[in-house]
C-alpha cells in the first residue's frame, strides 16, 4: 500500500509585521490540510552615535519600508537546503524568488535569515547585486524558527548580529560626494580592503551612511567634487553595533547677514574650518560680508582659516585681498576668479579650484607663502593689468586639469587656450611653465615635471 505524504509548499506566504515586545496579531496562509503562519519583528535600528551631535541627528532606518527583502535559507532531510527572497510590499511579505519547501513529519530547520539589500541568492550563496558595492547598506543577521507542529515560522531581529560598525557622514543635503578609506572591512565581507573608494549621494537630511570596521589609523577622507571636506583618521577600530558620526557639514548661508553670523559662531567657538554654501549668484555683499566676519572675529590671526566655498561661479575682485587670516582657500565650484581676488595674502598656502577656467590679472600677486595651486581647464586668461603671478615664489607645485590645453598668449597679455594641442608633455609643462610663471613643479595628465 502506498503511503501518502503531506507536504507543505511555502510558495506563497504571508508574512505579519509584528513588535518584538507587543501581542502579534496573526494572519494565515492556507497550504493544502494546514495552516503556516509567519510572523517578523521590528526592523531594529540602529541609533545615532551616542558621542557626537553633528548636522542633524538621524537613526537611520528605524522600520521596515516598500521594497524591503528578506533573505531565507531552510534546509531539511528531504529536500536539503533551499532558498528564498520575500519582499514587503507595504502591508505584507510576499515571495518573489526562489521557494521554501519541507515535508511534514521530516525535522527542518532555518539557519539564516538576512536583512541585506545588496545581496541576492545565487547558486545557494550570497552575492552582491548588480551595481551594488559591499558596504553601503545594512547585512543583519536574525532568527528563524519552525514551530514543532511545522505551523508556524517566527523571523526575529531583536537580536540581531552586527558585526560591523556605522559611520553617518553629515555634510550637505542631497550632494554627491566621495569616500576614500584605507584599512576598512565593509559589512558582509570578511576581507579587508586597503583603499576603497565610495560615490554616494547625501539624503534629504544632509546624512551619508557606511557599515564596515575601520581599523585602527584607517583614515577616511570626504570630498565634494575633487575638493575635501573632512578628513579623519580613527585612533582605535570602531565597536560592533556602534554609530560613529563624521562632521563634513557646511553652513548654507541665503543672505549677508546668515553667512557673517554663521562664521563669527565658528570663530568664536575655536573653529578654524569654515565651510559655505552659497548661491551660485552670490556676489560682492555675500563675499564682504566673509571678509568682515572673519576680519572681526580673528583680526590678529595670520594663516590660520581654512576656507571652503562651494555652491558660487565667480569669486569678484579684491574679495579675499589682504586677508592675512587665510591658510588656504578651496572653491570646487568656481570658474573665474576676478581681478586682484587673494592679491596680498601673505599667508595663504593653498589654493583649490578644480573647476576654474578663468584667471584675472593680479589673481594671486604678493602670495609670497603660496605652495600649491589647483586649477580647472583654463581657457582663457587676462594679464593685462597685473601679472597673474606677480611677486610670489616659484616654489609652488601646480596641478592643472587632465583636459588642459596649451595657452596662446596675445600681444596685449591676454591668454587664449589652443584646442588643437594639449599641454601635457607640452614644451611650457616640460619647461614648468605656465601664464608667464615658473613653477616647482606642474601636474598635468598625472605627469608630474619637477
Amino acid at each position: 500500500m502506498k503511503k501518502i505524504f503531506q507536504y507543505i509548499m511555502l510558495a506563497v506566504v504571508t508574512i505579519v509585521m509584528a513588535s518584538c515586545t507587543s501581542d502579534i496579531e496573526e494572519t494565515t496562509a492556507t497550504t493544502g490540510k494546514s495552516n503556516v503562519q509567519l510572523v517578523v519583528g521590528e526592523f531594529p535600528a540602529f541609533g545615532d552615535s551616542q558621542t557626537r551631535a553633528i548636522g542633524t541627528p538621524d537613526e537611520g532606518k528605524t522600520s521596515w519600508a516598500v521594497g524591503d527583502e528578506l533573505l531565507l535559507e531552510i534546509d531539511n532531510t528531504f529536500y536539503g537546503k533551499q532558498y528564498a527572497t520575500f519582499t514587503y510590499n507595504g502591508k505584507s511579505w510576499e515571495l518573489t524568488s526562489g521557494e521554501l519547501v519541507y515535508r511534514e513529519g521530516d525535522p527542518a530547520y532555518i539557519p539564516h535569515v538576512y536583512y541585506a539589500p545588496n545581496y541576492k541568492w545565487e547558486a545557494g550563496k550570497l552575492v552582491l547585486k548588480e551595481g551594488k558595492v559591499a558596504g553601503t547598506d545594512e547585512y543583519i543577521e536574525g532568527t528563524a524558527q519552525i514551530t514543532p507542529n511545522g505551523e508556524a515560522i517566527t523571523v526575529k531581529f531583536s537580536e540581531a548580529t552586527r558585526n560591523y560598525s556605522r559611520l553617518r557622514i553629515a555634510t550637505m543635503p542631497n550632494k554627491p560626494i566621495t569616500v576614500s578609506i584605507n584599512k576598512y572591512t565593509p559589512a558582509g565581507s570578511s576581507d579587508m580592503k586597503w583603499d576603497q573608494n565610495y560615490a554616494l549621494t547625501s539624503d534629504e537630511k544632509g546624512n551619508a551612511y557606511l557599515y564596515g570596521t575601520f581599523e585602527n589609523n584607517s583614515e577616511v577622507t570626504v570630498k565634494y567634487r575633487e575638493v575635501a571636506l573632512a578628513t579623519h583618521t580613527f585612533s582605535q577600530a570602531t565597536e560592533s553595533a556602534k554609530s560613529y558620526a563624521l562632521d563634513a557639514t557646511v553652513i548654507s548661508a541665503n543672505s549677508a547677514e546668515e553667512i557673517k553670523s554663521a562664521i563669527e559662531q565658528k570663530v568664536a567657538d575655536s573653529k578654524t574650518a569654515i565651510r559655505l554654501n552659497l548661491a551660485s549668484d552670490a556676489g560682492a555683499d555675500e563675499f564682504m560680508a566673509i571678509r568682515e566676519a572673519i576680519k572681526g572675529a580673528a583680526p590678529n590671526d595670520e594663516g590660520t582659516i581654512e576656507l571652503t566655498i562651494i555652491g558660487v561661479e565667480t569669486i569678484p575682485e579684491e574679495a579675499f585681498k589682504r586677508m592675512s587670516q587665510l591658510k588656504s582657500v578651496k572653491m570646487p565650484d568656481v570658474k573665474e576668479i576676478k581681478k586682484y581676488a587673494f592679491s596680498e595674502c601673505q599667508y595663504l598656502t593653498v589654493v583649490e579650484a578644480p573647476s576654474l577656467n578663468k584667471l584675472n590679472s593680479g589673481a594671486f600677486n604678493e602670495c609670497y607663502l603660496l605652495s600649491k595651486l589647483t586649477f580647472g581647464p583654463i581657457n582663457y586668461a587676462d594679464a593685462r593689468y597685473w601679472q597673474i603671478f606677480e611677486d610670489i615664489t616659484p616654489n609652488i607645485d601646480l596641478i592643472l586639469s587632465d583636459y588642459q590645453k596649451e595657452m596662446i598668449e596675445t600681444d596685449d597679455d591676454l591668454y587664449t587656450a589652443n584646442n588643437d594641442i594639449d599641454y601635457a608633455f607640452s614644451p611650457e609643462h616640460v619647461s614648468k611653465n605656465f601664464l608667464g610663471h615658473e613653477f616647482k613643479s606642474i601636474t598635468c595628465r598625472r605627469y608630474r615635471v619637477e
